[in-house]
């Protein structure tokens, strides 16, 4: 693990000025477009939090996807398609899924830095939005977000070779995540069959059981486990993919 995360540093070392200002940028940029306006039609959540405090969860999920998936893209489906980093790693007497879970933590903790940026940058924009209190779990149910997050896109940068069908499909499945899983419009302004579907997807759970140990003090055991064995599952079909498509 620690190689992958050395690797991880010499990658942000040699776009050093770039990696900071991203950390600032994006979320920045996030929270003004997806928070600002929003908080103007959406005033309070339904049990009564404003909307930017019930946001900030979802917000975090958001944006941990949004930067995680460059990160995954150069891994798993640029440097596959062409031939280069990915192939010796495969080589090396290591497991496949050592591979996937060292890529995924190594780029988890740059997630993690911007993410602790972004809440910062989110106590400015709203002073009263974070609770110190509420830091740590948002920090806990981001990563579970963005641990399956990455290996679903995992799965479909190891099912394509053409990037037009790949690009087409990640941006799909970040535009279905940022409606459809709770992240920035609660359940109950769908109708009742599509918010009761939507609310079964694993990523949307994570979102559920976070605002759940938040705003009501309650730990929702079944909506934070069944995505941590959705993740584990995906693990294990990755290892098998990058195996196959390796031919090792």
């Amino acid at each position: 693990m620690s190689a992958f995360i050395l690797r991880r540093w010499w990658l942000i070392r040699n776009r050093l000025m770039s990696s900071i200002s991203l950390a600032f940028i994006v979320p920045f940029i996030l929270s003004i477009v997806t928070v600002f306006g929003t908080k103007n039609i959406i005033i309070s959540s339904i049990n009564g939090q404003p909307y930017e405090v019930w946001a900030l969860p979802g917000l975090m999920m958001f944006m941990s996807a949004v930067l995680i998936t460059p990160l995954i893209y150069r891994d798993f489906f640029d440097l596959r398609i062409h031939n280069k980093a990915l192939i010796p790693m495969t080589l090396a007497p290591i497991r496949k899924s050592t591979i996937i879970l060292g890529i995924l933590f190594s780029s988890l903790l740059e997630v993690l830095v911007i993410i602790t940026i972004g809440l910062g940058i989110y106590s400015i924009l709203f002073p009263h939005a974070v609770s110190i209190g509420h830091i740590g779990y948002i920090l806990l149910y981001s990563i579970i977000f963005v641990l399956l997050y990455g290996n679903i896109i995992i799965l479909l940068s190891l099912l394509t070779e053409r990037i037009s069908v790949f690009i087409s499909a990640l941006l799909t499945t970040l535009i279905s995540i940022m409606f459809i899983c709770g992240l920035f419009i609660e359940f109950e302004f769908f109708p009742i069959t599509m918010s009761t579907i939507f609310q079964y997807f694993p990523l949307s759970m994570v979102s559920i059981a976070s605002r759940s140990i938040l705003f009501i003090n309650t730990f929702d055991t079944f909506n934070t486990v069944t995505p941590i064995i959705f993740t584990l599952i995906l693990i294990i079909l990755n290892s098998f993919l990058l195996k196959r498509k390796m031919k090792q």
